[in-house]
């Protein structure tokens, strides 16, 4: 595969960087997790920290990233370019690794997030098909310096966000129905026909098991973000590309087998979305789901069980939600803050790297 002279030399800054940040005991750290950002000089890094102590290591990356796979038993954190990028990078916190670039291949570009095989050998990440308008999953080895080794279809348009499930013999993908190319930017080039759905794929040979719409008249509500919940239900959210005097709900749930439909959600709440959900994230239990929304600056929160709504947490600019060991969720935000949210509770932590300015977290934090 083919990466740009200057992603080479943008790896060559990163790499210094990462070498001369301060050393830590993991055990001493209880918590890690993964966010891209932007720096205070405007520059762009992907970065694990911990709550307590701050940043522990950093890579420059040479624009905008957005999510996070990591890889089981082992310390591979792999941090995904934003939408149009090609760019990937594979680092962690373990002492004496550098950062290892891959890139997607000619005539693909990622959608910003990936996921391991429940063994870390392989990764699976959405990407797009440009020419052939049509999502891809392409699967890499990780054992192989993240060499790819397959992809096959999405099952839709403009695949964004995956999840495994079924003890990992099942892909859950959701195709947001977007149609986009890289020489147009992050113009959306089909929005009257737009066609979203959820498509659960045989991880192994990517077969299409079941593909599910909403409703014909919800086809410009662009499913883009999932979590498996417990008991292996779905959890979606989405981005609305319709009129904005429309307010069509936008969390959703859904079981293999079933029919898909949306949560019962306040109408005051749902307008606080703003029309964007960019993240959704299942607690440690798997039974209370977070979804934040930067355009709207609020998290809301569901019991997965009963699906109903059970409340919010206002938070400017709010981007992406972890869960956390304990219970709850990491919410971080555009304007740099750290926040522990659950319904009706809310604690900030206090911002590091003070002298350094604010950063301004990327759409995702995910836990280590």
């Amino acid at each position: 595969m083919v990466i740009d002279r200057r992603m080479l030399l943008l790896s060559g800054a990163a790499l210094s960087a990462w070498r001369f940040l301060p050393s830590y005991a993991r055990a001493e750290v209880r918590e890690l997790f993964a966010a891209a950002q932007r720096d205070p000089d405007g520059g762009y890094a992907a970065s694990i920290f911990s709550i307590e102590d701050g940043e522990v290591v950093r890579v420059s990356l040479p624009a905008r990233g957005h999510s996070f796979a990591i890889r089981p038993g082992s310390e591979d954190c792999i941090a995904f370019a934003r939408r149009p990028g090609t760019f990937a990078v594979a680092f962690g916190p373990a002492s004496g690794r550098p950062p290892l670039w891959f890139a997607s291949k000619t005539g693909r570009h990622f959608y910003g997030h990936g996921v391991f095989s429940h063994d870390g050998r392989l990764l699976y990440s959405t990407e797009n098909d440009f020419e052939g308008k049509r999502g891809m999953i392409g699967v890499r080895d990780a054992t192989d310096g993240y060499r790819q080794v397959g992809e096959f279809a999405s099952g839709g348009t403009g695949p964004h966000d995956l999840a495994l499930m079924d003890t990992g013999r099942i892909l859950v993908v959701a195709n947001g129905g977007i149609e986009t190319h890289p020489d147009r930017g992050r113009d959306v080039l089909n929005l009257e026909t737009m066609a979203p759905n959820l498509v659960y794929l045989n991880a192994q040979t990517g077969e299409v098991l079941e593909r599910h719409e909403l409703p014909r008249s919800l086809h410009q509500l662009s499913i883009r973000h999932i979590a498996v919940a417990g008991g292996d239900r779905v959890v979606f959210g989405c981005q609305h590309q319709g009129p904005r005097n429309e307010q069509p709900n936008l969390i959703g749930f859904h079981k293999r087998g079933e029919v898909m439909k949306l949560a019962k959600i306040p109408q005051t709440a749902n307008a606080r979305l703003n029309g964007y959900v960019g993240s959704v994230c299942a607690d440690s239990t798997g039974e209370i789901i977070a979804a934040t929304s930067p355009k709207g600056g609020v998290a809301l929160y569901f019991d997965v069980s009963s699906e109903r709504f059970l409340g919010l947490t206002p938070f400017i600019d709010a981007s992406g939600a972890a869960r956390r060991k304990a219970g709850g969720f990491l919410l971080t935000s555009g304007s740099g803050r750290l926040v522990s949210g659950l319904p009706d509770e809310t604690h900030v932590f206090p911002a590091f790297d003070a002298s350094r300015g604010p950063r301004a977290w990327d759409n995702h934090v995910v836990g280590l």
